[in-house]
């Protein structure tokens, strides 16, 4: 029980900095690889 709590707050501390760092520098317009289907996400958000 105390190791899904732990792992719960890491997931979520770690989307809360993502989003902090997200609206700080904003969403990254460079291509980050083929791997990664961030651009399409932005491409599907905007």
């Amino acid at each position: 029980m105390r190791r899904k709590r732990l792992i719960a707050w890491t997931i979520l501390t770690s989307a809360l900095v993502a989003v902090a760092v997200w609206t700080l520098l904003g969403p990254p317009d460079h291509p980050s690889g083929p791997r990664l289907p961030s651009r399409d996400l932005t491409a599907a958000v905007r």
